[in-house]
């Protein structure tokens, strides 16, 4: 039995691993560039989201805290619960 096929089938899936490995370091830039560009984004996502609270705090200052309805519990007597699932009507057995 010839081993060609399987080393063929191991390099393909050694490429594939490869590639997949190296898939997530192809960024642009040197590290340091990189590094500020994401501390920009991240302030600029920090700032739309402040202004985005305050803008919700402003129109929600008429609003006070919602209060939960209490319900009242339902509490099974022990017929109840010996009770449940059985049929309805009592049938004669033949």
């Amino acid at each position: 039995m010839s081993r060609g096929d399987q080393r063929e089938r191991d390099r393909q899936k050694r490429q594939a691993k490869e590639a997949a490995k190296n898939k997530g370091s192809n960024r642009e830039g040197t590290p340091l560039q990189r590094n500020q560009d994401d501390a920009a984004k991240l302030q600029a996502k920090i700032a739309a989201k402040a202004a985005k609270l305050a803008e919700a705090q402003s129109q929600d200052t008429n609003k006070g805290p919602v209060v939960r309805k209490k319900v009242a519990k339902k509490t099974d007597t022990l017929d109840d619960l010996l009770s449940a699932g059985l049929p309805g009507g009592n049938k004669a057995r033949k």
